[in-house]
């Protein structure tokens, strides 16, 4: 307790152009918000590009910047480029909400969790989350530029991860993705088609509504993943092609939600083209993603050729 006591006591401290809370035991410090002219916590109105340092020094002692606090950037709506050093562990909720400015962000690896950090960035396009990520939770909502992501390999779940991201029509899951809970894909009306990982047991309801753009699903597992007819709410399933393997055309043709959509065999287990007959049963893992050898060529399980 008289840690934290301290810790609050010390207060926010401004170093260079950010303010930080600064741990005088454990010489670590926090970027948090900035503080307005009334003192009362505020955004960075003026900030355009941050590079968080890796140290800040006050009254001749080092710190080493360890978190981004929350709401720390919130609001920062001349925030166009962020560069975040390997030092931080952690970046809190809403972080960097509403910064409509933000294009780029360089994300360390070592964050494990991120938890509604750049909600409504509406200018940011693209970002590729570090391997070390295993949580995500509502993190791009309301992202309306966003257009490509690609997952890291070791996600369990996601949650309201892309709902509203209007733009957005390329999206990686990983394989060891296992649950896709509700609102994840919600208004994500430029997304036409995707690929289920295999390990995918269960989609929540609404997980997909309002996908209207959505005319091609491709679900990799052998037995149907659980999932209600409000999964997919606001699709027009009839006309949506379900590729499921091939042995289990039936399954899927008579499991709940699944049998509205138009279900068809994928051509091969791997989607992939094989007229020579060359062999095609050799799997390899390359940034935790499963590749098919097929000959001299490689491909993803949904048939694209690996360069």
């Amino acid at each position: 307790m008289a840690c934290c006591q301290t810790l609050f006591a010390l207060g926010k401290t401004r170093i260079g152009e950010l303010y930080y809370i600064l741990d005088e035991y454990a010489r670590t410090a926090e970027v948090t918000a900035s503080i307005d002219q009334q003192g009362m916590a505020g955004n960075y109105p003026d900030l355009e590009s941050v590079v968080i340092p890796d140290t800040v020094s006050y009254m001749g002692d080092k710190y080493v910047v360890k978190t981004i606090g929350e709401y720390a950037f919130a609001n920062s709506e001349n925030l166009a480029t962020v560069v975040i050093p390997d030092h931080i562990q952690s970046i809190g909720s809403d972080a960097f909400n509403h910064c409509r400015n933000l294009t780029s962000v360089t994300l360390p690896e070592g964050i494990d969790t991120l938890c509604r950090a750049f909600g409504y960035c509406t200018s940011l396009r693209q970002i590729t989350i570090p391997k070390s990520v295993v949580s995500m939770n509502a993190l791009f909502s309301g992202c309306t530029n966003l257009d490509s992501v690609v997952l890291p390999p070791n996600i369990t779940l996601l949650a309201y991860t892309f709902a509203n991201c209007i733009n957005l029509q390329h999206v990686t899951l990983p394989d060891s993705l296992q649950i896709i809970r509700r609102l994840t894909f919600q208004n994500c009306t430029s997304l036409h088609t995707i690929t289920i990982p295999e390990k995918v047991t269960e989609i929540n309801m609404q997980a997909f509504k309002d996908c209207p753009a959505m005319d091609t699903i491709r679900v990799l597992a052998v037995e149907p993943p659980i999932a209600r007819s409000e999964s997919f709410s606001g699709m027009n399933k009839p006309a949506c092609v379900l590729l499921v393997p091939a042995q289990s055309v039936d399954l899927y043709r008579e499991a709940p939600c699944w049998k509205d959509f138009n279900v068809q065999p994928q051509k091969s287990p791997t989607g992939i083209q094989n007229p020579t007959g060359a062999n095609i049963s050799t799997k390899i893992f390359r940034d935790g993603h499963v590749l098919i050898l097929c000959g001299n060529k490689t491909y993803t399980v949904t048939g694209q050729e690996v360069h």
